[in-house]
């Protein structure tokens, strides 16, 4: 499976600075083509403006609001689009598309500086159609409104042009994108200036913070959240028809792995629980297939969950939580030792354990919550281990475990590609609150 853009980090990424141009070897900015995907092929439904690695915005009347039904032309490959956004009062359509950890073909425009305020002369709008062709467009004029509650510009141009085209400056720095035609006169359109297109960015990127799920799956399937603990349910849900040797699975998917994991589901099941990581973007959904699945349902969920809030429930301290090992021939009822050293022989071997140590304050025996040990990779892969946690007054000054990592399932993964170069990031999660968290590099 491609890995799929980060959303919030691109989002974070972009209102961290005012873009710069990205030209390289020759390359100059240009207009995204955007396809339509429909039973009959890719249809051509109109341009966007690529803003950032993975970032575009186009006007609302090229696609419906979460719309995954779609790919980006970037000037060499289709780019399968992730999600749409609509941001500004339905004003702005910010578009997340896969990158697939490369640059696009085209590079982004730049923003205006700001308080730029250029005169008609300054400014000329690029318009582009389905024959990929492209022309400027002079503007006559230019004056500053209020359309639905955001600074917009009209425009009189020396000819039509589209929504979605950009309105960019002598320098060749994006003011404004063109999203409806002004209903008086001729050749007049309505224009978002940059500064609402930069709070319409700040917006779909709060947007995607503070939701947990985005309501944009299947018909009939969906997505409840307790705390970390995802329920998928999909008995409202016209389910796929299945030909003969074809069985059904669910699927779900990291964003920023380059995995996914499927379930065969049989019988009349219609839902499922899993532990999500906290902080980590997910897409899920169902499908038919003959074998396994190879590729996500062609209509998914988005599932985002917030970072991890620390875990303070009954006076709860973490003491000890690192990477251990068995001592060879140990006797039944040895703890393991936190490792001076991790290396990948450690990681490989039968003797790595999760050490944990913690205290609390409880007055009676409790079995009802969840516990999720993540491993993420300096890749950015993320691989999880469920489990469950219980509160005993017997132990609470002390609580000390560990399980083997061959147990857990957490290395499987690595052991089979092998182990990439860089930090990784070992956390604990108790009713998806953050228990503790531990960094290593391998030791060489």
């Amino acid at each position: 499976m491609k890995r799929i853009a980060a959303l919030l980090t691109i989002l974070a990424l972009l209102l961290g600075a005012v873009p710069a141009c990205g030209e390289a070897a020759g390359k100059v900015p240009d207009l995204f083509e955007i396809y339509e995907i429909t039973e009959n092929g890719k249809t051509w439904s109109g341009t966007a403006v690529n803003i950032k690695p993975g970032v575009a915005v186009t006007s609302p009347v090229m696609l419906t609001q979460g719309s995954t039904q779609a790919e980006i032309w970037d000037g060499t490959e289709f780019r399968p689009l992730t999600l749409a956004i609509l941001t500004g009062e339905g004003t702005l359509l910010v578009i997340l598309y896969e990158t697939d950890g490369e640059d696009a073909a085209i590079p982004y425009y730049p923003f205006a500086e700001a308080g730029r305020n250029p005169t008609a002369d300054e400014l000329v709008v690029r318009s582009g159609d389905s024959m990929k062709s492209r022309i400027n467009r002079a503007v006559y004029d230019a004056a500053l409104m209020d359309w639905k509650g955001r600074e917009s510009l009209i425009l009189t141009l020396n000819g039509d042009t589209v929504p979605g085209a950009p309105v960019l400056t002598s320098e060749g720095t994006l003011f404004g994108i063109v999203i409806a035609e002004y209903a008086e006169g001729d050749h007049r359109y309505v224009a978002l200036t940059i500064d609402e297109i930069y709070n319409c960015i700040q917006e779909a990127n709060q947007l995607l913070t503070d939701a947990e799920t985005v309501e944009n799956g299947p018909e009939g399937y969906t997505v409840e959240m307790a705390g970390n603990l995802a329920s998928f349910d999909w008995s409202a849900m016209k389910l796929p028809e299945r030909a003969a040797g074809e069985k059904l699975y669910h699927v779900l998917a990291d964003a920023e792995s380059n995995f996914f994991t499927y379930t065969e589901i049989t019988g009349n099941a219609t839902r499922l629980n899993a532990l999500l990581t906290p902080g980590r973007t997910y897409l899920s959904g169902m499908t038919v297939c003959t074998g396994v699945p190879t590729g996500l349902p062609e209509e998914v969920a988005v599932t985002i969950l917030p970072e991890a809030e620390p875990m303070t429930d009954n006076h709860f301290r973490s003491e000890i939580m690192t990477i251990a090992e068995m001592p060879e021939n140990a006797k039944e009822d040895t703890m393991p030792v936190p490792a001076e050293k991790i290396t990948e022989s450690l990681l490989r071997s039968s003797r790595a354990c999760f050490y944990s140590v913690s205290s609390y304050e409880v007055t009676e025996k409790t079995e009802n919550s969840t516990l999720l040990v993540s491993l993420t990779a300096p890749d950015g892969n993320n691989y999880r281990y469920e489990s469950g946690w219980y509160y005993d007054p017997s132990i609470q000054e002390r609580d000390e475990w560990y399980v083997s990592l061959e147990e857990t399932g957490l290395l499987e993964m690595l052991n089979g590609s092998g182990y990439p170069e860089g930090t990784y990031v070992l956390e604990m999660f108790i009713d998806g609150k953050l228990a503790d968290s531990y960094s290593f590099e391998l030791a060489k």
